[in-house]
């Protein structure tokens, strides 16, 4: 799986929180900084990551519990 940062959270429209599809590591806007600058703030977090991909059964866990979250 190739690594893509998928934005999971807004606040009026602008984004404020991110997520690695390929190790579920986490990229948000400090509450106390300009939400304004959200994206390249989120985008330059994500760039500079190093992805620790999940194993197959770490994949499955996360799968599993997020279906469960949803309902």
């Amino acid at each position: 799986m190739q690594r893509q940062l998928r934005i999971v959270k807004r606040f009026a429209n602008l984004p404020v929180l991110g997520v690695c599809e390929c190790c579920n590591a986490q990229f948000s806007v400090h509450p106390d900084g300009q939400i304004t600058e959200g994206q390249p703030t989120i985008e330059n977090q994500f760039d500079s990551h190093e992805c620790k991909r999940l194993d197959t059964s770490q994949n499955a866990v996360r799968i599993v519990r997020e279906a469960t979250e949803r309902k």
